[in-house]
Formats: C-alpha cells, structure tokens, sequence
C-alpha cells in the first residue's frame, strides 16, 4: 500500500478539517471507518474470529493514516496503540476545545471579509469551513448567525442584493441566501462578457465578425443576399460592402506608426483605467480630429499650442489598439469655441492631457459631465447641458463615430474681446473683461488716477452690455408652487406608511414605525412597531387621539397597497367609523415620501 493509492494529499499539520474529512471518506470506502470511530470496540468483540477482524482492520486502518500523513506529522501517532487511539490523538491535538482556540476561530469567522472581484463560492466554502470547524471544538455556529456573518462580509458591490434579501418577511435560511449570491455573481459574470464582446464590436476594425452565443442559422435565408446558412449581421457580400465603403484613405505621414484606423484604446499603467472611442475616420489629417469618448477619464490631445496654465508631469504610458505605446507627459486647460442656442460661446476644457503622438483627440464624456453637465446621446448627434442650456457638442458621422463640434481657441486669442455690436471692440471693454467684469467708474478710477501699471489706455469709454455681467446679475426663476389640491378640514384625509425594518433594532426591540399625516395640517404622528401587524391597532389609537384633541372626524386612510393596511381588524374599524380607505402607488403617497 503506497501514499498514492490514497488519492489525497499528505498531511502536513495545516488543514485539519479538510484532511480529516478526505479521510473518513477513504476509511469508508475501505470499510475501516467504524474501527477508527470507535462505533466497534475490541471489548464488544466476543469471538476469536471477531478479535480477529478488528485487529486485522485496525492495523490496516493505522497504516492508511500513517501513509497519509508527512514525517513530521508522525510522532503524534507513533505511540498510538491502534487506530481509534491514533485518530482520537490527532483530534485531540488540532481541534482542542480549549477557550483560546475557540476563540482563534471565532475571531476568524467573524472578522473574514470579502475583497472586491473575490470568488463568492470560495468565500461561502471559507465561511461554511470556519463554522463547521467551530462545531468540531464544541463552539457550534447557528444557521441566523451564519447567514448575518456571511451578509455582513460582502463587498459593498452585494449591498443592494443585501438590502432586497433583509426586506424579505420569512426568514432567511442558508441555503436560500447561498442560491442568490451564487445567481448574483452568475449574471455579473454574464453581463461582464457581453459588455466585453459589446466593446469590442464598436472597435474602428471588427475583428471577429462570428455572433458566438446565437444558433447556426440552416433554414431561413439571409435578407441581404437570400443565401441559407447565415445571418444578415454575418454576410460575406454586406461585410465586404462596408469594407469598402469604410475604407480609411493614405495617411500622409507613413512614418507615423501610431495613426491607426483603429479605435484608440488606451490603458494608464498606474491607474487602470481604460479609454476607448468608438467608430471610425476617413480623414487624412487625424491629428486634427476631435473625437467624443464616452470611456475616457480625461481630454487627451496632441497639441501643445493651444494649451494654457501647461505643468509637466512623470511620463505616463499609454496603451494603443495597435500594440503601439504613448506617453502624456504634461496637462493643461485649452478654450474651445462652441456654438449654443445663445450664439457663439467659449468654455475651458480643463486637465487636458498632452500626448505629443496621439492620432486622435479625445474629449471625455465622463470628465465633461463631472466638471459641466449631462451629456445624452442621439441618431444625430450628442447634446451638453448645463445650468438649464442645452446643445449639440458633436455630430454624428460613420457608424458610432461622433465628432466633436468644438474647435480650439490659441491662448493670446482667448481673452479677445468680441468685435461687434454695442462693444465695438474697444480696449475699455477688454480691460473691463481683463479686471474681472469691473465696473465703469471703477476702471475710470484706476486710468485718471494712474493706480494700474501697464493699462494703455488714456481713457475709459463706456460699453453698451456685457454678457457676462448680464448673466451674472440673473435670478433663479422661481419654483413652481405645488398645484395639488388638499383637503380643506382637518382629519378629512390621514396618509399612512410605513417604513422597516431598519438595520438597528431600538432597546425595546423595534424595527419598524409608521406615520400619520394629516392633509389639511402637514401633522405628523410617528408610532414604533415590533411588526406591521400592529399598524391596525396603531390606527385605532391615532384616530381616538386625533378626534378627541380635534373634535373632528377622520373620513378617509389613504395608503399604498400593504398587506398590513388590507387586515380584517383595520377593515371592520374603518366600516363602523365609516372612514374610507383608498390606495394609491406608494410613489404618490406623501406618507411614503416622509419616511
């Protein structure tokens, strides 16, 4: 008898548990197991033929879990008188039932986290062992406190599922909380390959045009050439179309090997993010292009020129689709000149990155709707929005590919006032801009008193309008007063919720409350609830209160659709006081917007 005949790993004094289990099943399969146990003793043996057998099994026995085990790990069973001494030897030694291991592994079981992209089946096996090795040293763990441990060790990315399983009504077994982490992370793990196969097809060069994951088609025709066998998305003649059509033209510069008519994707080493944009370009001239990335944690260009307020940095690797690598190697911000529904306008793409051999530049969705506004995206194009304003930022043109309708604006222009209408163009007006919108007599204070230095002007002259100072100068419009009818007595309508259960019970071992508002007056009552159950009988003590202190009547309960406000013993109530229930969505519920 040989180690490997055993077919489990050697012991070497970490892992008892999952040894000793591997064991037993071996010690079965042999037919050993009850000698070992100790379900069969050498006293209950009664004939020589039966002392006999147990002797024969229990040496046979002691030599499976000697060859099983490494050398150092011998001495404890040398001295073994057989088997059942042997196995009662090492039990005693790696599961003692001593207070200071139950409390090694209770701190174990309890302290175990669950990392962000960690298996879930991995950490259920980690938690499940912990517990089962807590019951082999006399500290069992129950199935409540298994389930809250295993809850409360997820990644806050489970938070959501979290909140769904606490808000069920029946208890939360093992088995059931297990199913729904294990379907959980089955759809991300779904999800996250088509996403990736997603990105992939918006790519400028498709490069695998197989649909994996939809049937073979064998019987239907194709509807753009009418041959069987594959799908329209798949035909040879339409792929071939727009190739053609699509077919990017010579670059000028040959030598520039990072000008792709691949899409630009991008990876920062340090970080890990990743940048992508979508579609593809025909233009000669790339360089010159401005692309709307809806990956892209940052604006990215190639020219320095128009860049203001430039600080260098450590290059940073970039990642291209064509295996090629770039570096930014310094950021600044860069006017650009737009077109709104209120004319021409300029704003300040701020934190662009400088890559000297970028192909294309990049203007981040992302970092655009962090630092401005919105963007939504439409067949036509895509559209920023800001404080109220509206408009188009780019322009679709080719299959996913938008183009950015913004251009650059050189830093000695970007301070340039505008040249027509009531400015004129006068050096008043751009010192007005230059001094931070100051007023007249302000600017004319500082020229007739020669308080700035470097102002060539001898003279203030006046401007019509600024725009900035107009715009500045606005109010807010004023919210729309609320229109919803109310009720004109008190205790004509009560709305109820109720809300729970909550994380933290209260020292009376509350977890739910409900409220009461009446319609006419915004009054609230709040009532602390071991259940929903008791809401009938809170109802019944509100009513007598609101009535006896009011001298009014209720005449109508209006709720959302709960079980708890469907109970018989609120029913009966509502029909002798004559007090109507009427139901509404709760998202309509002023009581479910208060609590």
């Amino acid at each position: 008898m040989d180690a490997s005949s055993l077919r489990t790993s050697k012991f070497d004094g970490t892992n008892f548990h999952a040894w000793k289990f591997k064991m037993q099943m071996v010690l079965e399969e042999r037919d050993l197991w009850e000698v070992v146990s100790g379900e069969i003793k050498a006293e209950q043996c009664e004939t020589q033929l039966d002392q006999a057998t147990y002797k024969r099994k229990s040496r046979k026995a002691m030599a499976v879990i000697c060859l099983a085990m490494e050398d150092s790990q011998l001495p404890l069973v040398r001295s073994a008188s057989g088997a059942c001494d042997a196995w009662s030897r090492l039990e005693d030694h790696f599961e003692k039932k001593s207070l200071a291991n139950k409390l090694f592994l209770r701190r174990r079981f309890f302290t175990t986290m669950m990392e962000e992209g960690d298996d879930v089946l991995e950490h259920i096996n980690k938690l499940k062992t912990l517990a089962e090795q807590l019951e082999a040293v006399g500290a069992p763990v129950c199935e409540d406190d298994l389930v809250i441990t295993l809850l409360g060790s997820l990644s806050d990315s489970y938070q959501f599922l979290i909140t769904a399983l606490e808000s069920r009504s029946d208890t939360l077994s093992w088995e059931l909380v297990t199913s729904r982490l294990l379907h959980e992370e089955m759809k991300r793990k779904e999800q996250g390959s088509k996403g990736n196969e997603a990105s992939q097809g918006q790519a400028f060069i498709t490069r695998d045009n197989q649909r994996k994951g939809r049937p073979v088609k064998k019987s239907w025709p194709c509807h753009n050439c009418g041959k069987i066998g594959h799908w329209m998305a798949e035909c040879p003649s339409r792929i071939q179309e727009n190739t053609e059509r699509h077919r990017p033209q010579r670059a000028q510069d040959s030598g520039d090997r990072y000008r792709s008519q691949r899409a630009n994707v991008a990876q920062e080493e340090d970080s890990g993010d990743y940048l992508f944009s979508i579609g593809e370009t025909t233009s000669a001239k790339s360089s010159d292009i401005w692309l709307v990335d809806s990956g892209a944690t940052q604006h990215m260009t190639c020219f320095k020129k128009f860049m203001r307020n430039y600080k260098g940095f450590d290059a940073v690797d970039v990642h291209l689709a064509d295996d090629g690598i770039v570096q930014a190697i310094g950021s600044g911000d860069i006017v650009m000149s737009m077109k709104t529904p209120q004319g021409m306008k300029k704003g300040v793409l701020t934190n662009v990155w400088h890559i000297p051999k970028l192909s294309r530049n990049l203007f981040s969705v992302g970092r655009f709707t962090k630092d401005v506004g919105p963007v939504t995206f439409t067949k036509d194009g895509c559209y920023g929005e800001a404080k109220g304003t509206k408009w188009k930022i780019g322009a679709r043109e080719g299959k996913g590919l938008f183009k950015l309708q913004m251009t650059p604006v050189a830093p000695e222009q970007a301070n340039a006032a505008k040249s027509s209408g009531c400015q004129g163009g006068t050096k008043s007006y751009l010192w007005h801009l230059r001094l931070g919108h100051i007023g007249h007599d302000g600017l004319n204070c500082i020229v007739t008193k020669n308080i700035g230095i470097g102002i060539d002007i001898s003279s203030v002259k006046k401007w019509d309008v600024c725009e900035g100072c107009a715009l500045g100068k606005q109010t807010r419009v004023r919210f729309q007063s609320n229109t919803t009818a109310r009720t004109s007595k008190l205790l004509e309508a009560i709305h109820s919720d109720v809300c729970g259960p909550m994380s933290m019970a209260t020292f009376s071992g509350k977890r739910y409350f409900v409220t009461f508002i009446d319609d006419k007056s915004r009054y609230c009552v709040v009532y602390l609830l071991k259940s929903k159950s008791e809401v009938a009988a809170k109802f019944m003590e509100y009513a007598a209160m609101a009535e006896t202190q009011t001298g009014k009547r209720v005449k109508y309960l209006q709720s959302d659709n709960g079980g708890e406000y469907k109970s018989d013993k609120l029913a009966r109530f509502c029909a002798e006081r004559g007090i109507q229930q009427r139901f509404t969505p709760p998202i309509y519920s002023s009581a479910k917007r208060s609590s």
